[in-house]
């Protein structure tokens, strides 16, 4: 692979189109996606003589944190945009030579691959017997990859010095958090084009090695389970895996987060699965879903006074790219439940919003139900919970009644009518 190959101009223009599609946050210079044409048309000559004779040196990353799903927090190293310019031509390049060669069991950051088909996967081994699973947490991977084991495995395929180098100083970039400017010495940067597929060229050599011992395993980054058939065989690959892993690949294994678990224990992705009367198949993990109903709760919440149509909007985007992602989900009351719950956030929602008892039992009327009845449950001094789970409530503001406002539950968007 040639730096010309990288500076073509098929090669540029395809990244250019890919980093300003994405609109990603400005780096520490404040160019903006609807600025960056402006400047890359002021500055691009320079910067590419630069990248040509050696020169180029690329600007700190700025280091924005954000929250785990799992508690405790993500550094992510956000470049300029004419640092991610430069990354992703690179990883466009670097693609095309690894991606044939990289292991059919890993899933994450690969174009034809997806955390559906690495559950799917994981799922064919439990049917086929395979019932413990060694789930390996590599601490804090992003952070402590290796720059001089990195850049030797780099320098196995790539023969052109200058684009090693080049590499090597986006890998050094310094990061500026906050006010501080910090020397980066460690770790693969996450926030850029690039730190992905470098993520999978170190990642690569241990999915090799899981397949020269013929272990069945799924690896999505930096997450990597195996499956085998016994807790004694399971304790053997662990120990055996984990000295692998720190010796030769140079990483550290969180031996705290990694266990050896039966699948029904596990977290695989946001997943989990079920075993019931002899039935194995595919769930949503309860992690997840507490995930999930923080997030309703925080579009429900009475403490703002949005608009129902607003609410449902929220509550519709959400549904849409969850349940697209949960698809495989094989237990049925995990969607039943959830929409059941969220339609009572929804008539809570109305409740509230009617505020005074003679306002909520005029529009308990307008709704259908008899005057008696509205009246009664206007003046309740039911708690609004209780109250809107009724069969008053229900009765009024149906299912029916919320679908034709617009809403869309789970089991309608994953399976439509």
């Amino acid at each position: 692979m040639m730096l010309e190959e990288i500076l073509s101009k098929a090669n540029m223009q395809a990244a250019y189109e890919r980093v300003v599609g994405n609109k990603g946050a400005a780096g520490v210079d404040g160019v903006e996606s609807g600025d960056f044409l402006l400047q890359l048309q002021r500055d691009w000559s320079g910067v590419k003589e630069r990248l040509e004779n050696g020169s180029y040196k690329p600007g700190p990353v700025k280091r924005v944190t954000i929250p785990k799903p799992n508690g405790g927090e993500r550094h992510l190293s956000i470049p300029t945009y004419m640092d991610r310019l430069i990354q992703q031509a690179i990883a466009q390049v670097l693609t095309k030579e690894y991606e044939p060669t990289f292991s059919s069991n890993s899933y994450g950051f690969r174009s034809e691959k997806n955390a559906q088909q690495a559950v799917l996967k994981a799922k064919e081994y439990i049917n086929a017997g395979y019932s413990h699973v060694v789930d390996l947490d590599l601490s804090q991977f992003f952070d402590r990859v290796n720059h001089d084991y990195l850049m030797n495995e780099l320098s196995r395929r790539i023969v052109d010095k200058r684009v090693l180098k080049l590499i090597h100083k986006i890998l050094r970039a310094e990061i500026a958090d906050g006010k501080t400017v910090l020397a980066s010495k460690q770790g693969v940067p996450q926030g850029g084009p690039l730190s992905p597929l470098l993520s999978n060229v170190i990642l690569d050599k241990l999915d090799k090695e899981l397949e020269s011992r013929g272990h069945r395993y799924v690896r999505y980054a930096d997450d990597c389970s195996i499956y085998v058939k016994s807790k004694r065989s399971g304790d053997r690959v662990m120990e055996s895996i984990t000295r692998y892993i720190e010796k030769e690949l140079k990483l550290k294994v969180n031996t705290e987060k990694s266990s050896v678990t039966r699948p029904w224990v596990m977290k695989l992705l946001g997943f989990t699965f079920y075993h019931k009367k002899g039935e194995k198949g595919i769930s949503v993990h309860g992690k997840s879903i507490a995930s999930y109903k923080d997030k309703v709760r925080e579009i429900t919440t009475r403490s703002r006074p949005h608009a129902m149509s607003y609410r449902i909007t929220q509550l519709n985007k959400l549904n849409m790219g969850w349940g697209h992602y949960f698809k495989l989900n094989e237990a049925k009351s995990v969607f039943e439940e959830l929409d059941k719950w969220v339609r009572s956030r929804l008539r809570l929602c109305y409740w509230s919003q009617w505020k005074r008892p003679g306002t909520r039992a005029k529009e308990l009327i307008k709704l259908g139900v008899s005057q008696e009845q509205s009246w009664q449950r206007g003046y309740t001094r039911k708690g609004k919970w209780r109250t809107v789970q009724s069969p008053t409530l229900r009765t009024a503001l149906t299912n029916a009644y919320l679908k034709q406002e617009g809403f869309r539950s789970l089991r309608d968007i994953v399976k439509p009518s």
